[in-house]
């Protein structure tokens, strides 16, 4: 038979084989499953790089139909294997050998078996110069010399016998390294044991049943092949270089390559469970290796390529990895951590390239055009819908939150100690940032991909509009996307947005709704109304070229709004719950003994408190988990760095043109009609991002990213006729407040960065002072008693200024320029009057009602209905006590200091009168007979300091002293009273502690006061009897100097309609606007009423000589 060629002897064993009667499935070919195009494939129906060539003779067939399907018997190979040699030569040629008995083996960890070192040998027929062979075996780690060995291949050896050549030709070797792959894989497929079906399939699919699959053994196999030409690669580099062998090894990779593919696209073939027929593409086994981590380094990438040029070869391999990916992401957690492996091989394949083009990355087109992507909805719900039933929905669900994953609390937030405590939050962060970076891969690389990079700005556009309902007060939480999912989502934008620089953004694509699915019409603007900003909407050309930076950022953006914002809001109403559920259960625990002889309301309170304990016990914990994930530093500094860039951008349509940090600032006269037209959530957005952080997560905050901000804040405070709306410039001014040290301690280096600011210094002070007096009026139902808290937050601001040399010149400066700082003080008055009444009224209720509980027998003849009525009333009037009278502390506090350096605008007759009017009232209250009524238990629980407050109006009046100021103490004829005067110098020396001196001065003073006073009396002329046309419409008192009112026609004393426009800028009788430079003079009145005047003089002072 020696003397045969290879082509006789393959048709002589087809002859002989074609006697066998079954019929089989005839094994995939590589044109079936293997597009030709791919780079060196072969063009045979062989695994083989290149053609096998032999000589062509003219030898009579012995076979009558050519295209007879053989097969080696089962005892060789079994029935749903690819043949070895037969799959290589075609139909109508003789194998040369005959069918042969193949002993199996005994049944062994196989595996261990496939994967163990082999000495390196020679077949008895091979040179042993021949080193491509010994690089075969080793690779291949089968033997066809010696059947001892655990992978020896006797249909192989039966070839090479038959062959028994002493030298092979570089284009046979791929061929024997294709038979030998066949049939090794063959052997290891008949020696795995497959388990019989269940009903579910599932059994085989999560589970360990992969490893003895029929296909996972090929894939193993196949892997562990292609480990060992990498191994052959780092161990001899010198030998794997020269060309034979790196030729051979070239050709290995491509054959393990080929036959996985074979594997894994017609594993129907090869599997003889009836259940892999009717579920296609449901799972493949390869996703375990992946998930395992067992798949070689290169080798997916690789697949890929060969697959790429055939898209459904493509979706064969892949789609299956990439549904099953999903199915496993339904049900993960952060729990167990099976979230993290379908999330890292997600991110693997997502970033395999084509070839060497980064940014061709295939799986991201596969994933991209599934129906799953952005599937159809069917329920109304669409937000909460898309979050399960979209592709990346359950990547992107992944959560720490517990209204998310219940199972969080119970089994990650089991600590015993605060060190346990901490040590888990770091943990958990830790894991939580390493699988957003896992998925902010997944979506940049379906960005990068041209292919899918529309189609997921498109479903990232949609999930924000489905769920833009989260913006709202209040909304069912089962409607919308979870915490967890919004947030994960905006970190990936976050990290797409680093890099854009704002010159590439245009501004005009937020008014174009067509284009970026966001429709805003329904937004309140920053100056527009709706209609205006309608109709200027409407003159705007539609955008054509729309670049990815300007939607990315945009999108970035509208995600914080939608995201991150409702997340703080809904962690602060919890954070608020806990407060006052604890708050409740400690009042019913406090108030134990009042309750607990009444059996029947021992019970019911018992109950409660179990009941809301166990309540608060959840609520503690999902608190807990919303501050691991809302007060992670890395994730509040992305935040930051993020609105930096808003604010940036802000500052350049505010200045028509890029704003340079560290420049000069212009506030245009006129709003930018882009400005104007911008939603207000673009500003309010950052004023509520800020607060947050500063009060809940100051540790949490770099601030060297706040420069931006810092000055965008500043900007709108000192520009507010930019913005109609009062209430957002009163949110930013709080931002300040809250940077206060006395207030948040931690945001001292912040607070330095603020006053240190330039416009803090040349524009802050008198913003600040005007909108002390704007907010007197905003329009809204709440505005009397907004506008004690915003005027307290002002306070505050101007009162750590004061302390500043260059902010107090500031200060002293603006309160020389004009009416503005005069308007401030009338305010200030106006305050000080209002609370110091309201508080003084509520000490005097809250003494009345201790005084009577201490009287305990009038006290309990009193019925139940009496006594909860006065216990309900002392709490309210404690309740306001507190409020007002730290609101009027700091009202006093601006007074103490302003005039100890400012006189001049105090003296000026519209306020002089009013401000001793309210000293003298106060002081009356705190020095006169009835001073005792306001002595209560437990004064510091109200921050009732009586002491301090005396002295510092006495310092005021100190403060003050000229003859002027005399004058208007003594002007005053209801409260002034020299008693009142000496009774408070001496409260000074006894209990005070003051200087003798300072004592002397404010006797001085009002010995001063009493004397005018004294003159006054003798003075005192009376007017009542002047003519109508004479008096003040208003305060029904003689006029001095009459104006006339433009709009109304009226005719007032100047004194009392600039004492009304210092409250509001409009004409008291029809309320249209009106200002102190419309008065005009009514010359003529004037001098009838002084000649009035002169006559009744006249007539006064001859009644006594007649």
């Amino acid at each position: 038979m020696s003397g045969l060629t290879p082509e006789e002897i393959r048709r002589r064993r087809l002859a002989r084989l074609a006697n066998v009667n079954t019929t089989r499935v005839p094994s995939p070919t590589v044109s079936d499953v293997i597009p030709q195009q791919i780079p060196q494939l072969p063009t045979r129906i062989t695994f083989a790089t290149q053609q096998i060539k032999t000589e062509s003779k003219d030898l009579p067939m012995e076979v009558e139909n050519s295209s007879t399907n053989v097969e080696i018997k089962n005892n060789i190979i079994s029935s749903t294997k690819t043949p070895g040699p037969s799959t290589i030569i075609a139909p109508e040629e003789d194998s040369g050998f005959e069918n042969m008995e193949v002993d199996e083996t005994k049944e062994s960890n196989f595996q261990e078996s496939i994967t163990r070192k082999r000495p390196l040998e020679l077949p008895v027929n091979i040179p042993k110069e021949d080193i491509t062979f010994v690089i075969v075996l080793k690779v291949l780690d089968v033997s066809w010399s010696d059947e001892s060995k655990d992978l020896f291949l006797p249909e192989l050896a039966a070839y090479m016998e038959s062959e028994k050549k002493q030298n092979y030709e570089s284009f046979e070797i791929p061929n024997i390294i294709s038979m030998a792959i066949q049939e090794a894989i063959a052997i290891l497929g008949n020696k795995c044991k497959i388990p019989q079906p269940n009903d579910k399939y599932n059994v085989f699919v999560v589970g360990d049943h992969f490893e003895i699959s029929y296909t996972a053994t090929g894939l193993k196999y196949l892997f562990d092949c292609y480990d060992r030409i990498e191994e052959e690669k780092r161990q001899y580099p010198k030998r794997s270089s020269t060309p034979r062998v790196s030729s051979v090894l070239t050709n290995l990779r491509t054959q393990c390559i080929n036959h996985c593919i074979m594997l894994l696209t017609n594993e129907w073939l090869m599997d003889d469970r009836d259940w892999i027929h009717t579920i296609p593409y449901m799972y493949t086994p390869l996703t375990q290796f992946l998930l395992k981590g067992k798949v070689p380094r290169g080798f997916m990438n690789e697949m890929l390529n060969r697959a790429a040029m055939n898209q459904d070869l493509m979706e064969k391999i892949f789609n299956p990895i990439i549904q099953h990916l999903y199915r496993l992401m339904r049900n993960a957690s952060f729990v167990g951590s099976t979230h993290r492996k379908p999330i890292e091989v997600l991110n693997e394949l997502t970033s395999l390239p084509l070839f060497a083009s980064k940014n061709t990355l295939p799986i991201c087109t596969l994933i991209a055009k599934l129906k799953e992507f952005m599937p159809e909805q069917v329920t109304t719900n669409i937000g909460r819908e898309l979050s399960y039933t979209s592709y990346l929905g359950p990547f992107l669900s992944v959560s720490l939150f517990a209204e998310d994953d219940p199972k969080v609390i119970d089994k990650l937030l089991n600590f015993t100690s605060l060190s346990d405590k901490t040590g888990l939050i770091g943990t958990l962060r830790q894991e939580l940032q390493t699988t957003r970076n896992e998925l902010n891969k997944i979506i940049y690389n379906l960005v990068v991909n041209s292919c899918s990079r529309d189609t997921t700005l498109d479903y990232i556009s949609k999930m924000l509009v489905y769920n833009e309902k989260r913006c709202k007060m209040r909304v069912d939480e089962r409607t919308i996307a979870g915490d967890g999912f919004m947030l994960n989502l905006l970190s990936a934008l976050q990290e797409l947005s680093v890099k854009i620089k704002l010159d590439k953004v245009d501004p005009m694509y937020m008014f174009n709704s067509k284009h970026s699915l966001i429709d805003l019409s329904s937004d309140t603007r920053l100056k527009f109304t709706s209609q205006e900003a309608a109709e200027w909407i409407s003159t705007l050309k539609p955008l054509t070229d729309v670049k990815f930076s300007t939607r990315c950022w945009f999108l970035t953006l509208y995600c914080h709004h939608v995201a991150l914002i409702p997340a703080f809001t809904k962690h602060t109403r919890r954070y608020r719950t806990v407060r006052d559920l604890q708050k409740l259960i400690d009042e019913i625990a406090n108030s134990e003994s009042e309750w607990k002889h009444s059996p029947q309301i021992a019970a019911r309170n018992k109950e409660l408190m179990k009941k809301w304990r166990l309540q608060l016990k959840k609520l503690l914990k999902s608190k807990s988990c919303g501050e691991i994930v809302l007060y992670d530093p890395s994730f509040i500094t992305r935040c930051i760095v993020f609105y930096s860039t808003v604010a940036e951008f802000m500052l350049s349509i505010h200045q028509g043109y890029p704003f340079v940090p560290n420049t000069e600032i212009k506030f245009p006269d006129e709003v930018p009609i882009i400005l104007a037209a911008t939603p207000e959530w673009f500003v309010e957005d950052i004023a509520d991002f800020l607060l947050f952080i500063l009060q809940y997560a100051p540790k949490a905050i770099d601030f060297k990213f706040f420069d931006k901000l810092l000055t965008w804040i500043l900007v709108c405070i000192c520009s507010p006729a930019a913005f109609k709306n009062p209430y957002l410039i009163a949110k930013l001014i709080e931002v300040l407040f809250v940077l206060n040290p006395s207030i948040q301690p931690k945001t001292e280096v912040l607070n330095n960065m603020m006053m240190s600011h330039p416009l803090s210094i040349s524009h802050l002070p008198s913003a600040l002072m005007k909108f002390y007096t704007v907010i007197e009026s905003t329009g809204a139902s709440s505005e009397f008693y907004d506008k004690f808290t915003i005027r307290y937050h002002i306070s505050l601001i101007l009162k750590s200024m004061w302390e500043s040399p260059m902010h107090r010149s500031s200060v002293i400066a603006e309160s020389k320029t004009g009416i503005q700082f005069v308007k401030f003080v009338n305010m200030l008055i106006n305050d000080t009057t209002f609370l110091l009444d309201e508080s003084l009224e509520s000490l005097k209720r809250i003494h009345e009602v201790q005084e009577q509980m201490a009287d305990t027998v009038t006290w309990n003849n009193l019925s139940d209905d009496v006594q909860q009525s006065r216990n309900r009333q002392l709490s309210a009037d404690e309740r306001q006590c507190r409020s007002y009278l730290t609101l009027a502390q700091e009202t006093v506090d601006m007074f103490h200091y302003l005039t100890k350096a400012i006189k001049e605008p105090f003296m000026r007759p519209e306020l002089v009168n009013r401000l001793t009017a309210m000293l003298n009232f106060n002081l009356q209250q705190l020095c006169g007979p009835k001073c005792k009524n306001l002595k209560v238990k437990t004064p510091e629980n109200y921050g009732w300091e009586p002491r301090r407050l005396l002295k510092q109006l006495i310092d005021i009046y100190l403060h003050l002293d000229c003859e002027e100021f005399a004058a208007a103490i003594a002007a005053d004829e209801r409260s002034f009273r020299i008693e009142l005067f000496e009774d408070a110098a001496n409260r000074m020396l006894r209990v005070l502690n003051s200087s003798k001196i300072e004592a002397m001065q404010f006797q001085s003073l009002a010995i001063k006061a009493n004397e005018i006073s004294v003159q006054n009396i003798k003075k005192e002329v009376d007017f009542n009897d002047a003519p109508d046309e004479f008096r003040d419409p208003l305060m029904d008192t003689l006029m001095d100097d009459p104006v006339t009112l433009p709009s109304s026609g009226k005719v007032m004393d100047r004194p009392v309609i600039i004492r009304h426009l210092l409250n509001s800028q409009t004409d008291p009788f029809n309320r249209q606007p009106l200002s102190e430079d419309d008065l005009t003079p009514a010359t003529d009145l004037k001098d009838k009423i002084q000649k009035w005047k002169i006559e009744k003089l006249k007539a006064l002072s001859q009644k006594p000589q007649q």
